[in-house]
């Protein structure tokens, strides 16, 4: 099946057990074989601690598509989380102060 870069963007995206994610926002392409290795999606129900706005789909998540619907793996969601979760302590280290515990150079 073919589908425009147009009517992806109307392409609903829930998990396995049903969860609504959102819809597809945009697409990132492998230019050397035209294979479409991510997918952007745009939340329209916040999930409160899960993601923003966004979220990023790798196509090996993927368990089916046509032009209404992507399901992905419910993993899929766990893993966004489990990844934000540490870029925010990263952050947290990257903004903390060195402390001095020892006087010995």
């Amino acid at each position: 099946m073919l589908i425009t870069g147009k009517k992806l963007k109307s392409v609903r995206v829930e998990t396995q057990s049903g969860q609504f994610l959102g819809t597809v926002l945009g697409i990132e392409l492998e230019t050397d074989t035209g294979i479409i290795e991510k997918y952007y999606v745009k939340n329209k129900t916040l999930i409160s601690g899960l993601f923003e706005d966004k979220l990023i789909i790798n196509k090996s998540q993927i368990i089916s598509l046509d032009d209404k619907k992507m399901i992905v793996e419910d993993g899929a969601v766990k893993n966004a989380a489990r990844e934000k979760r540490a870029l925010n302590r990263m952050e947290n280290v990257e903004n903390t102060t060195p402390v001095i515990t020892s006087k010995e150079l």
